[in-house]
């Protein structure tokens, strides 16, 4: 008898598969093992750019039964929509959270991430920035889980990315001495500050109200230390997710001398006093 499509690829090699078509499988027979039991208690992943959260976040998905809700806040078509709704024009560019108009991103997210809750979804996951609204009409629901990086070489993930997709220039001084470069050492303080762009002169207060805000968070995890995230996880939610490594794309190379090293050292200055708290509470 002749062999089915179905039968063909049951039996090909997992190598031969599209990589996205591996994620899916890995996702789907986590969901439906998953119907036994699942998460604890409903789940927002505030995902913090370049802290190894993709990889994560397809671990979480795998977590939640099939017949409850995963709601993804995808970065690029948050970002196309918000450009849409602005300014009518389809452009991932035009909105993209370290640029110009990335507010209208992050309000957009705001809103979906609102909706989301109020729906009653298991699981929300974005690029998300801290949210008084959502901690008062759903914190007692919600629990919240993040992942951090070493504040450094985060920054430099992140702008080998931005260069690599050709959203910012790969030249260094001009990263470190203009608005990218204060975003990119900024992040921990952005987010859990719940404010997208924090001069200067913003910063203590911001710092101030960033880490206050470490105590509304149920798990927080560290990229060199994955295994003890995971367990914590499992502490608060009752099930452990199973973490697949991907290729991590090819990225620009960044070299910093030693004086560029020190300013961006300088300039993640409230980002590791962030970083380093939460390693006090939560490591």
């Amino acid at each position: 008898m002749a062999e089915t499509p179905s039968e063909a690829k049951a039996r090909a090699p997992r190598q031969l598969l599209n990589p996205r078509t591996v994620r899916r499988l890995r996702i789907y027979s986590g969901r439906t093992r998953a119907m036994a039991g699942g998460l604890r208690h409903p789940c927002l992943f505030l995902h913090l750019p370049k802290c190894g959260g993709t990889s994560l976040s397809e671990a979480l998905y795998s977590t939640v039964p099939l017949h409850k809700t995963v709601a993804v806040l995808d970065a690029v078509s948050t970002r196309r929509a918000a450009a849409i709704m602005a300014f009518d024009r389809d452009q991932e560019a035009l909105c993209h959270e370290d640029l110009e108009h990335g507010h209208l991103t992050f309000a957009l997210r705001e809103q979906l991430m609102l909706a989301h809750m109020a729906a009653g979804a298991q699981l929300i996951h974005g690029h998300v920035l801290y949210s008084p609204l959502a901690r008062r009409h759903f914190g007692e629901r919600y629990r919240i889980v993040s992942l951090m990086r070493e504040p450094v070489s985060r920054a430099l993930s992140n702008f080998a990315m931005m260069a690599g997709n050709g959203y910012c220039s790969p030249d260094v001084e001009a990263w470190l001495d203009g608005p990218i470069g204060r975003s990119h050492a900024t992040v921990f303080l952005r987010y859990l500050g719940g404010q997208n762009v924090v001069s200067a002169a913003e910063e203590p207060e911001v710092l101030t109200r960033a880490l206050s805000r470490l105590e509304d968070i149920s798990v927080m995890g560290f990229l060199d230390d994955l295994p003890g995230f995971l367990n914590r996880f499992a502490d608060t939610f009752g099930t452990k997710p199973q973490v697949h490594r991907y290729n991590q794309a090819a990225w620009p190379r960044i070299t910093l001398t030693a004086g560029q090293r020190a300013r961006l050292e300088a300039a993640c200055a409230a980002d590791t006093a962030i970083y380093e708290a939460a390693r006090r509470k939560f490591a």
